[in-house]
Formats: C-alpha cells, sequence, structure tokens
C-alpha cells in the first residue's frame, strides 16, 4: 500500500525528528545554502511555488526555504515510500504509474491550498534529471492555478554550485509572482517555462560571480545554512606546521 496514516501522538515527534536530519544533511554536504527572496509567499493566500528539478537535494532545499517563513508545506513526491522523513513534514505521495493515488493526491491538494496558509512546493518537470536544460512543463501545474484562482504562483531558481572549496553552494532564486498572458493550457505552461529559463540562466551566471561571501550578500542573498568548511579550513588544519 502506497500510503499508511501516521498515528496523530506521533506526529509531532516525527516532525521534530524529520526537520532534525534534513537540516543535519543539508549542513553535512553543502557549505552553505543562500536564498534570495523577491516577493515573500502571502499568508492570506494559498501559495503555489514551482522549482526546477536538476538536483537530488531539491526537496531537502526546498523544505530548508519553506521553514523560514513558518506557514504549513507540501509537497508532490513520487519516491514518496522511500523518504520517510518527508511524511511528517507534508510530503504526499505521487508515484509513477498509479493514477489513483495520484489523483487522490491532487484532490487533498487542492483541499489543502483552499485553505490557506499553504505552501505547495512542485516540480512541474515531473522527474529528476540531468543536466542544466528544462524538460517540458506537465499540466499539473496548469490545472492547479485554475483550480485554486486565488493562489500566488512563484518561481524558484535552484542552482548548486561547486566552489574553490570542497563542499557546494546552494543558491534559491525565489521571483515575484507569475501571471500568464496566455488562457491555453500549452500558452500558460509555455510561458512558465519561458520564465523559469530565464531565471535559471541568470542565477547560474550570477553565481559565478559569487566567488565571496560579501559579494554574495551584496547580491541580496541571504544565508539559511551555514554548512562545512574545506578541511584546510578547520582549527586543527590551521594548526598544523
Amino acid at each position: 500500500m502506497e500510503r499508511a496514516r501516521i498515528p496523530g501522538a506521533l506526529k509531532a515527534a516525527g516532525r521534530l525528528v524529520a526537520d532534525a536530519f534534513i537540516r543535519r544533511s543539508v549542513a553535512a554536504h553543502f557549505r552553505a545554502v543562500y536564498a534570495r527572496v523577491t516577493e515573500p509567499p502571502a499568508r492570506d493566500h494559498p501559495v503555489i511555488i514551482f522549482a526546477n528539478h536538476h538536483y537530488w537535494w531539491d526537496g531537502f532545499l526546498c523544505y530548508v526555504l519553506g521553514k523560514q517563513w513558518k506557514l504549513p508545506l507540501s509537497m508532490w513526491m513520487e519516491e514518496w515510500r522511500w523518504f520517510p522523513p518527508f511524511w511528517a513534514l507534508g510530503a504526499l505521495p505521487y508515484p509513477p504509474g498509479d493514477t489513483m493515488v495520484r489523483a487522490r493526491t491532487v484532490r487533498q491538494t487542492v483541499r489543502l491550498l483552499q485553505n490557506p496558509p499553504r505552501v505547495l512546493f512542485l516540480f512541474p518537470e515531473g522527474v529528476l534529471h540531468a543536466g542544466f536544460h528544462l524538460l517540458p512543463f506537465k499540466r499539473s501545474l496548469f490545472w492547479l492555478a485554475q483550480r485554486v484562482p486565488d493562489a500566488q504562483v512563484l518561481p524558484l531558481a535552484i542552482v548548486i554550485s561547486p566552489t574553490l572549496h570542497q563542499y557546494p553552494r546552494a543558491f534559491l532564486h525565489l521571483g515575484a509572482s507569475f501571471r500568464a498572458y496566455g488562457c491555453s493550457a500549452d500558452e500558460w505552461l509555455a510561458e512558465a517555462h519561458q520564465k523559469m529559463t530565464q531565471m535559471l540562466e541568470s542565477l547560474r551566471q550570477e553565481v559565478e560571480c559569487l566567488d565571496t561571501v560579501e559579494k554574495t550578500r551584496q547580491a541580496g542573498f541571504s544565508q539559511l545554512v551555514k554548512g562545512r568548511a574545506s578541511v584546510n579550513e578547520r582549527w586543527w588544519a590551521r594548526m598544523m606546521p
């Protein structure tokens, strides 16, 4: 069975354990995680945040960003059963090939969004993939935006950058509300795809120049997570002759 109920008595403890696991995992893998928010999510409207899906860490990074707002979070996960920590944090099952479970998750998502506050993180490409390009967007993003017309739809670009140091840095840029001029699903999704493509290309170019903490702050990024220093930067390494 794809979905199981979590006893109410275990939910609070589960959230604490899951939160600690995710934060420790991110801090152990990255040198730092930075975010720049052009338009923060509304507290009195449902919020749909759509992001690119190029990295295994995307779900972790979205959670770290979302926790800053202290709003209820949701996220669709194809491999929901393999990531128990996310169960207690609002992840909803979206397994490939199981139309019944997917349909149930979509209905539940609409109900959640119709009762704000609620932030939904969505990867409209549908799958994790390699390369810097964007796959075509699935219709689920358009469908949700139509079913919840008062939702604030925000694009999120995620870039993980190797650095001169041992561990990579993650950059998240949350843009302004997305409003499409096209009426049909294809036109609407094409505009959303173009917006995300522009944001990603711009962020990748910008990140190449942000080689110091000071430059990163001047570019409007705030540090969400302070991760691991390189081995040569640690106190015991600096004391060695």
